[in-house]
């Protein structure tokens, strides 16, 4: 009876340390590192798979900053999604830190802001 109630009491704090995040996150949040070191970006369009590289340093953190406060909250509809909107790959150098679609980041889908769609949209098009 000792060791059952050891096994439960091991088996619930394991799973109370697993990490359920169902909270909305910043774009910063997913960052390995500082965003603000970010010097080159790549934005695709998966309508017509056009693709875009910006190398303005300025541009880039205007661009970033005028993002930040936009919230990427988890969907409750976790299911595998094909296609996407608009692609965004930031970089540091030649290394490719984080890339994000207008409704994931990896493998995780998020409720899309129209936000983050006209923000991808404008900087696409200039």
């Amino acid at each position: 009876m000792i060791r059952m109630s050891l096994l439960l009491l091991i088996l619930l704090f394991a799973s109370g340390c697993a990490e359920t995040n169902n909270e909305s996150q910043s774009l910063s949040d997913f960052y390995s590192g500082d965003i603000l070191f970010v010097d080159y970006l790549e934005i695709t369009n998966g309508s017509t798979e056009d693709k875009r590289a910006y190398h303005d340093v300025k541009q880039i953190q205007d661009w970033l900053t005028s993002i930040q406060d936009i919230s990427f909250i988890p969907a409750s509809d976790q299911s595998k999604r094909d296609g996407f909107r608009y692609s965004v790959a930031l970089f540091e150098g030649d290394q490719q830190k984080l890339s994000f679609t207008t409704n994931s980041v990896g493998h995780k889908y998020f409720v899309t802001d129209p936000r983050l769609v006209e923000a991808i949209n404008v900087l696409f098009e200039k």
